[in-house]
């Protein structure tokens, strides 16, 4: 089936009889190369599981900082502060501050994990501040209770879970991951290249004319390929809060915008708001719209056909 042997009164049916259940594919709920970054580290995860089970785990502790100090950086992984102020405190750039909740503490304590041009100096004083640090973050009781047999294990279901969790919390971005395959199969196949998430003063490195009043927004996917260009935006809208001719609209006028510049548009679009009774708007973006797409369709040729439409194929 092609894009343009579907009639207007046929598509909203065909639209809505392949809604997708869920956004979410298999590489939505982990990103592997995410799980990385202790590799650094395998050294240091080793001689830390000197104190798993550990009787006497501050005589441990001790002992280890002062023969392999950089184990102080492996903290912020063993806790699992997030992503980017876990970089900030490991490459020195930032200090975690901790609020001082006893009555005679400081308003608050820093530390500094980024010991590693440090690492031969460090003091005995400086020592028993991490070692509070880490019983007071629970990093004693990790080991004297919960890790079994290895540091380095435990570190990769940390890095695993908290990847999972972050994309699990990034809904709009799920979609994108699951028409990124179908999108690049497409532009491996007939030499196109693909762009994603990139504004669309992007295409100017590339030789294209692009106006001001586009330059900076951002796109999904860009196509180039035969000295053309071309905008595919997905979106997956729940039923709930979601207005179909609020939706259709923007795109309408974003594919006018385009085509100023002699941009093409697909929009790729899924979920249970384009499940009404009305099927006015999926009308109109049929009418208005050159490509409007749902996920099985694209998955079905009806992406490729469009996309060798669009690039004289």
């Amino acid at each position: 089936m092609k894009y343009t042997d579907i009639q207007e009164k046929d598509f909203p049916n065909i639209f809505v009889s392949n809604l997708l259940d869920t956004n979410r594919g298999y590489n939505y709920y982990v990103e592997w190369t995410n799980v990385s970054g202790y590799e650094k580290y395998n050294i240091e995860f080793h001689a830390m599981d000197a104190m798993i089970r550990c009787k006497d785990i501050h005589t441990t502790f001790v002992k280890l900082v002062k023969r392999i100090p950089t184990v102080i950086e492996t903290f912020p992984i063993l806790f699992g502060l997030a992503k980017n102020d876990r970089k900030k405190v490991m490459n020195g750039k930032g200090l975690l501050k901790i609020i001082g909740s006893e009555i005679d503490s400081d308003d608050f304590q820093q530390y500094n994990f980024n010991i590693h041009d440090n690492k031969e100096n460090i003091t005995d004083e400086q020592i028993e501040e991490y070692y509070k640090f880490f019983v007071q973050m629970g990093l004693k009781d990790l080991y004297e209770t919960k890790i079994e047999k290895s540091t380095l294990d435990y570190v990769i279901g940390v890095l695993v879970g908290m990847d999972s969790n972050g994309r699990k919390n990034r809904g709009g971005e799920a979609f994108e991951l699951a028409c990124e395959p179908i999108i690049d199969t497409i532009c491996a196949k007939y030499d196109l290249k693909m762009i994603k998430q990139k504004k669309f003063e992007v295409l100017r490195k590339e030789g294209y004319i692009v106006s001001d009043e586009i330059a900076n927004r951002k796109a999904d996917f860009i196509i180039l390929g035969n000295k053309k260009s071309l905008n595919i935006e997905v979106n997956f809208y729940n039923g709930a809060g979601s207005k179909p001719e609020e939706i259709i609209d923007s795109y309408i006028t974003r594919q006018s915008d385009l085509q100023r510049d002699n941009i093409g548009f697909i929009l790729i679009t899924d979920g249970a708001c384009w499940n009404k009774e009305d099927k006015a708007q999926l009308r109109k973006g049929f009418n208005h719209l050159d490509y409007l797409l749902n996920f099985k369709l694209a998955k079905q040729g009806l992406l490729e056909d469009a996309i060798k439409s669009i690039f004289d194929l």
